[in-house]
């Protein structure tokens, strides 16, 4: 099988402007690499978001501020990291809707219970957004919708969400910390933004944090992944989503965990290894903000993804 990209260039019209670290140049990055290393997989167009499916997460009165806000000129600021442009509307329902089409996909080609893969290469990232606020360049909580919209499914009883975003997805976490339908497992820089997933934080019995220090080398994060993460959950699930953001890569300016290249491909290949087996996978772009970082880091989790549609 196939990797089934969800990407489009309208990502291009959200504008953040040169200096700020989520840009248009991110995309064009990962269209490049994926043009370059996965052009004979599949590319679907995504589909807008409706207010409805946003709602599944977020409350009505914030979604309807997020786009009243949108500004007919120049910027808005939902808050200090987090900036809309006239444009910018479609792409976050493009983000929202995309994550949404891909679960639509596998439904209707049956593919529930196989090992199809599905990457969102959306803008922007959305792990931070909680239910109500903007946060970390996000503003929708592209994954936690996705899940929330997939438990709707019969044949969906069980969730994993694996972040290993060098920020804790403070967002996720609490939207799902007393949903024990969803385990969320993260590594990230601790102490460091947003302030949240120390290691006693375990919602539900289904919260599983692996806090890093700063400076952490490969070897390492590998150990307390392990055993933070791989060692400690112990079940089924019906369906697994990647928050996958290359910002711990030694190269991002944003953090100082050292992982390189081949952590990307490895962390993937655990999680998959013990987790998956037949059943379908949904990755989205979260943090990366170093080119060479960014291509590394995802051409690994791309190959290990792509060696996992491979299993027979």
């Amino acid at each position: 099988m196939k990797i089934n990209f969800v990407t489009d260039d309208e990502y291009l019209n959200h504008d953040t402007g040169n200096s700020h670290p989520e840009n248009i140049y991110r995309y064009k990055v990962v269209k490049s690499l994926l043009t370059s290393n996965f052009s004979e997989h599949n590319f679907i167009k995504p589909r807008e978001a409706t207010f409805e499916e946003i709602c599944l997460v977020h409350d009505s009165s914030y979604v309807k501020e997020i786009i009243n806000r949108i500004p007919k000129e120049g910027y808005n600021y939902y808050d200090p990291d987090t900036i809309s442009s006239p444009k910018s509307l479609k792409s976050y329902l493009y983000a929202v809707g995309g994550s949404i089409l891909a679960f639509d996909n596998l439904v209707e080609e049956k593919q529930l219970s196989n090992n199809s893969v599905y990457f969102c290469n959306h803008r922007p990232p959305g792990h931070h957004a909680e239910i109500s606020k903007a946060m970390g360049f996000g503003v929708f909580n592209n994954i936690a919708i996705i899940a929330k919209h997939a438990l709707q499914n019969p044949k969906i009883n069980k969730i994993l969400i694996v972040d290993f975003d060098v920020h804790h997805g403070n967002g996720t976490q609490h939207i799902f910390e007393n949903n024990t339908n969803v385990f969320y497992a993260s590594s990230h820089q601790y102490p460091f933004y947003p302030g949240t997933g120390s290691i006693e934080e375990k919602g539900n019995s289904n919260i599983f944090n692996c806090p890093l220090e700063a400076n952490t080398p490969s070897d390492i994060f590998r150990k307390m992944f392990q055993v933070n993460i791989i060692d400690k959950i112990n079940c089924q699930f019906d369906l697994i989503l990647f928050s996958a953001g290359f910002d711990a890569h030694y190269r991002d300016p944003l953090a100082s965990i050292n992982l390189i290249k081949e952590d990307f491909y490895w962390v993937t290949n655990m999680i998959l290894s013990k987790f998956g087996g037949k059943i379908p996978v949904i990755s989205m772009l979260e943090g990366g903000y170093d080119e060479e970082g960014l291509k590394e880091g995802l051409n690994s989790h791309l190959e290990a993804l792509r060696d996992y549609t491979q299993n027979e």
